[in-house]
């Protein structure tokens, strides 16, 4: 018993060893610090030593460690496991990476609501609600990437389609979610919000609109009519009963709505902007919603904007699909994201 209390007493105090020279910063002594703690849903020495955990596997170049004992699900933004199955440490982490994180010291708290993270952000981990501790983003290394050079925004015969004319599920979008799921009845509203294509002209007819109780200028639609995002305003799927005034502005293939106020950017990163990341195939499409009638065209997009605060940018990786009915042209939203690995795994990829 003894020499296992040493045994742990030296993994603890010890630096580990890491290639290169390279040595991981002693273990802290969490009970020392006397500030009070703000969030209380971990313990300090807990989350100081999972970090150093990480730090551990990444010194050994153990990538399959790394996958296996401290990420539990995708990251939400970083390789995804399908990815690093046949790759090396090496192809995916830089050496520089490798040693900025490795010498980094870990905190004992964390950065408010975000949780814990290395090398200003390198690697973000936390706490989960089961109590288990899970890396939640790996920032600033090798992924893949889509090939979508060529796609500058989505094209049709009216134009790009704005920005504004995608409807969207994803942040303090409630009211527009309880309104149709109330109306409709639908009991699964996550199903709903995840799974829209699935309820668009079955449960929800094609082309349904609701008047918001907010504004009187204002429709909440789950399904838009082409022609009419290109005449009426809109935002985040708010269909605004007013003409369209704003331009659109390509930055770096991300479709962007004109910033008409005067600033050092003439494009708005406040208002609704997206990244067609990839085409979808026909037949998936079709799948996402069997109910309609054959689908025309669909993408996989990024989509959100920024929120001007802490929490940065809002959005979330959405398949669209075009499908028409009685001569018109409907964009439809299909499944929607939290990230890009969580859409990744879901389709087919032209690669």
């Amino acid at each position: 018993m003894k020499l296992l209390l040493l045994a742990l007493l030296i993994i603890f105090t010890v630096p580990f060893p890491a290639r290169s020279g390279i040595q991981i910063p002693n273990r802290k002594d969490c009970s020392l610090i006397k500030k009070k703690q703000h969030y209380d849903y971990y313990d300090r020495q807990e989350a100081h030593d999972f970090g150093r955990k990480i730090q551990y596997l990444i010194a050994k170049k153990n990538i399959r460690g790394l996958y296996k004992h401290v990420l539990i699900d995708e990251l939400i933004n970083g390789p995804r496991r399908a990815f690093i199955k046949n790759k090396s440490f090496d192809e995916i982490f830089p050496k520089e990476w490798i040693n900025n994180v490795i010498n980094t010291e870990i905190d004992c708290d964390s950065m408010g609501w975000r949780g814990f993270m290395i090398s200003h952000g390198l690697i973000w981990f936390d706490r989960m609600e089961n109590g288990k501790w899970t890396i939640k983003s790996i920032n600033g290394v090798n992924q893949e990437q889509f090939n979508n050079k060529n796609l500058i925004g989505w094209k049709t015969d009216k134009g790009i389609i704005p920005p504004n004319c995608f409807p969207t599920f994803g942040y303090f979008k409630t009211p527009k979610v309880d309104l149709f799921t109330e109306k409709f009845d639908i009991k699964n509203k996550r199903g709903f919000q995840d799974s829209p294509g699935e309820y668009i002209g079955k449960t929800i007819p094609l082309g349904y609109a609701i008047n918001s109780k907010l504004s009187k200028n204002n429709v909440y639609s789950v399904a838009n009519n082409l022609d009419e995002c290109f005449k009426s305003d809109s935002e985040n799927g708010f269909v605004k009963k007013k003409e369209r005034m704003h331009d659109l502005v390509v930055v770096d293939n991300i479709v962007y709505q004109k910033n008409n106020r005067k600033a050092i950017e003439n494009h708005n990163r406040y208002k609704s902007h997206y990244e067609v990341l990839t085409k979808i195939a026909l037949s998936q499409c079709n799948r996402f919603a069997k109910q309609l009638s054959k689908c025309k065209e669909a993408y996989l997009v990024r989509i959100g904007y920024q929120s001007g605060g802490t929490i940065g940018w809002l959005g979330s990786y959405n398949i669209y699909g075009i499908f028409e009915e009685k001569d018109k042209n409907y964009l439809v939203p299909l499944k929607v994201f939290k990230n890009k690995n969580q859409a990744i795994n879901q389709i087919t990829l032209p690669y």
